[in-house]
């Protein structure tokens, strides 16, 4: 068991979690495709496709021969709507804080790939407090497998077990708990709640100010032994 001074890591999905960037995907994802697909594909469509970076996402609808002009144009529209459309969640910039001021490592494990990540993490003024980011371009294999929490916890100089996992999909929770991970989901602007909450992650929160409670009470009561059934020692807030 890790002692009570181990160092803790928090790390954040990004879509969804700590940004409300799901509408500008959508309508980046649709004017990528508008010059060879018909119909458009729908939300639902495109949500399906979420797990791999944008260019596999695309090539789901592209034609193989405009693939990279479709990605062309994702990343335009993607970077010149971005201020318009993209704002972060009440709240997420007091927990990035708070974790770090109780000293825990802070990292962003996201499907998407890292130009992308890494203009919104930079556009949204968070740049200097995120201390890894694992990308979809960065890892072999895709959430839900766990690869790129075995490198985020490589590059944060932490196991796993020290990591609280956070996010709003599925894939998020079984990653995590593939990992060995504490999990968490948070539903404040989940796709389909019913399907997160159906992986019983360790525990949910369905506002930001309730996470902050739980990172206070899970840092409170120390790190944990390897996790495999949800926590019963700390209250799960819903």
């Amino acid at each position: 068991m890790t002692s009570p001074e181990s160092p803790r890591a928090l790390l954040l999905d990004f879509d969804g979690t700590m940004a409300d960037t799901l509408p500008l995907i959508f309508d980046a994802f649709r004017h990528a495709l508008s010059p060879w697909t018909d119909p458009l594909p729908t939300d639902d469509e495109v949500e399906a496709s979420f797990g791999p970076a944008e260019r596999a996402c695309l090539g789901l609808f592209a034609p193989e021969d405009r693939l990279d002009e479709a990605l062309d144009r994702f990343f335009l529209h993607y970077e010149q709507e971005h201020e318009r459309m993209v704002r972060l969640f009440d709240g997420i910039p007091a927990v990035i804080d708070r974790a770090r001021s109780l000293g825990w490592k802070v990292g962003v494990f996201t499907g998407k790939g890292r130009r992308a990540a890494q203009y919104s993490i930079s556009a949204l003024g968070l740049s200097g407090q995120i201390d890894c980011l694992i990308s979809g371009d960065d890892v072999d294999r895709p959430k839900p497998d766990p690869d790129g929490l075995y490198r985020a916890a490589r590059l944060l100089n932490v196991e796993p077990q020290q990591i609280l996992m956070v996010g709003d999909s599925p894939a998020d929770v079984r990653a995590g708990r593939a990992a060995g991970a504490l999990t968490c989901a948070v539903t404040w602007a989940a796709f389909r709640p019913e399907r997160l909450l159906a992986e019983t992650p360790h525990h949910t929160c369905s506002h930001v100010s309730e996470f902050l409670a739980l990172l206070d009470a899970l840092h409170q009561n120390g790190p944990p032994s390897p996790i495999t059934q949800p926590n019963s020692d700390i209250p799960n807030h819903k």
